[in-house]
């Protein structure tokens, strides 16, 4: 048979597959993501539905509802958590382009940028508060109690990149507390909050969490992967974003270890954050490492802790989508190489 005659199945994004597996409660979550950044004072709306309103893939709701679907509860009583976990992912991101002084956000301009910084934190402010009042509704006290901790350990990993800013010396150690902190620890909250509603929450809420937790720091790493390897055109961010705002992340730590040279140009880079070209000479230089290929040899490491912690869920079509949603964090990757 002639191979051109032959039609290729088109490839289908395993989150499109997963979210379009969840239907109308994903849809829900959009209509109540809409009502909750809603506000009499007319900037408030404004400023969210710039962030809101550019696309974001809704990763954090989809693994929620999709834990909760594994955990056989009702969709409908996940909705109200799932909008919580985004609105605080977005506070954060407006709190973030204030610190990082970031100029693209999802292929925009970044709010700062748009609306000033004081309106930027304040609506991240906001959107905290409307998430913290969704989450106190619900009328778990222990998964309020966990969202408080989570919370604190996402602004000590902010402030913990603060100060290690420009530090190519920081120890893998150093660089996992902060992902920690700052990005793993609300993808666990989400899981945990999703198995929590099905009918055992005590033998599946804390291997949701583990997974959530592996999850994110895949995710993470992966991220910073990315602003080696991917142009602003598919990462949505400005290129090198990370080095431009003194972030040491896996690949840079890697890299000088393979390239002990790298840090004269790393100090330059953090003595001149407006020059443009020794970050680009950072990411050649690293980009001539095996600093990549051993972060993403470590992202793929936490991708299969993730996948073994979702044994106790049996299997599921659910259950099928989290572990292709987990393998594509580093496919992902490879793609945009």
């Amino acid at each position: 048979m002639n191979e051109s005659a032959v039609s290729s199945t088109p490839v289908v994004h395993p989150l499109t597959q997963a979210q379009a597996s969840l239907g109308d409660s994903l849809r829900a979550v959009e209509l109540v993501l809409d009502q909750t950044s809603q506000s009499t004072v007319q900037l408030i709306p404004e400023v969210s539905h710039h962030l809101l309103g550019a696309g974001g893939k809704r990763i954090r709701p989809t693994l929620l509802l999709l834990m909760a679907q594994a955990a056989d509860a009702d969709l409908d009583s996940a909705v109200d958590l799932a909008v919580a976990t985004e609105l605080f992912h977005n506070a954060s991101l407006l709190h973030d382009d204030v610190v990082d002084r970031g100029h693209l956000r999802r292929g925009v301009a970044a709010a700062p940028r748009v609306y000033g910084n004081s309106a930027s934190v304040l609506v991240g402010d906001f959107l905290m508060a409307r998430a913290f009042g969704m989450v106190t509704q619900h009328g778990d006290l222990e998964l309020l109690r966990q969202l408080s901790l989570v919370i604190s350990a996402m602004a000590e990993g902010e402030v913990l990149q603060l100060i290690r800013s420009g530090r190519a010396t920081l120890s893998l150690p150093g660089y996992e507390e902060i992902i920690s902190g700052k990005t793993a620890g609300l993808f666990s909250w989400g899981c945990r909050a999703g198995a929590s509603l099905g009918p055992r929450p005590a033998a599946l809420a804390e291997a949701a969490a583990q997974f959530g937790q592996a999850f994110g720091m895949a995710f993470q790493i992966a991220d910073d992967v990315l602003d080696y390897t991917a142009s602003p055109e598919q990462s949505g961010k400005d290129l090198a974003n990370d080095l431009r705002q003194g972030k040491t992340t896996l690949p840079l730590l890697l890299g000088c270890e393979q390239d002990p040279d790298l840090l004269s140009l790393v100090e330059e880079a953090a003595a001149s954050p407006s020059n443009e070209e020794p970050c680009l000479a950072i990411v050649r230089r690293v980009l001539k490492t095996e600093a990549v290929a051993l972060a993403l040899a470590k992202a793929e490491q936490y991708t299969q802790r993730a996948v073994d912690c979702l044994d106790v869920f049996g299997k599921s079509p659910a259950a099928g989508h989290l572990v292709e949603l987990a393998h594509y964090i580093t496919d992902r990757v490879k793609l945009s190489s």
